[in-house]
Formats: structure tokens, sequence, C-alpha cells
């Protein structure tokens, strides 16, 4: 009788199909996550634009109705770990350079760090007689 050869796989050759299949897999993994990371710090940057913008038209409304008014001592939290500082430069008595950082408090401290900024607001407004 013949002897049949049976076709079957070696351990080298299973090892090293694992270790390339396994290769191939933590690279699809690790860009995988490098993409949710920058798809994170896009959708923080456009929320702080519109908080931004938000924050500014709050500022100019009330500056319309006076324009005395210390805005940059109000409540820095705008939710969801999301921080505002606002600062007011007196250019002249009836003109004030307004800006607002808008940011996502990463480090929880409750103060935004210049790393945290994400964007900046600048305007003038000018008191309306």
């Amino acid at each position: 009788m013949r002897e049949q050869k049976t076709k079957a796989f070696t351990l080298v050759e299973v090892l090293a199909s694992v270790i390339i299949l396994a290769g191939t897999i933590v690279t699809i993994i690790m860009y995988a996550a490098d993409g949710l990371a920058a798809n994170l710090q896009l959708e923080r940057r456009l929320k702080s634009a519109l908080l931004a913008e938000k924050e500014m038209e709050k500022i100019k409304n009330t500056l319309r109705n006076s324009f005395d008014t210390d805005f940059t001592t109000w409540p820095g939290s705008l939710g969801d770990n999301y921080l505002a500082d606002r600062t007011a430069t007196d250019v002249s008595s009836t003109l004030k350079i307004i800006e607002v950082s808008v940011g996502y408090d990463a480090d929880d401290d409750g103060s935004l760090g210049t790393d945290e900024i994400m964007v900046t607001v600048t305007t003038q407004n000018a008191e309306r007689s």
C-alpha cells in the first residue's frame, strides 16, 4: 500500500502567520486610535469656537446697554469642562478692545492654561451715543 502524505502547517509557519497577523491588527488599531484622538481634538476646537462667538455676542449685547459693565468677572465655566477667559483693554473712554479665549479644561483644575486655550476671539467695541 501507498503511504498518503498529509499536508499540514509546521509550528514555525503558524507562529510566523500569527506574528504577521498581530502586527497588522496592532497597526490598524494604532491608526484608529490616532484618528479618534484627532477627531476629539477637532470637536473640542469647533465647540470652543462656537462658545467663544456666543460669549462675544453676549458681551457686545451687554455693552450696548451699559458700556461700563465689567464682564471680566463673569464666571469662567461654560459647561462640559469648557472655560472662558475674558479681557478688556480701554483704548479711550469710548473704545474697548475685547478678547475672549475659550478652551477645554483638560487637567480639570478650573482654569485655562496656555496649552488648553483653543480659540481666541478679539474685537473692538465703541460706546454708542
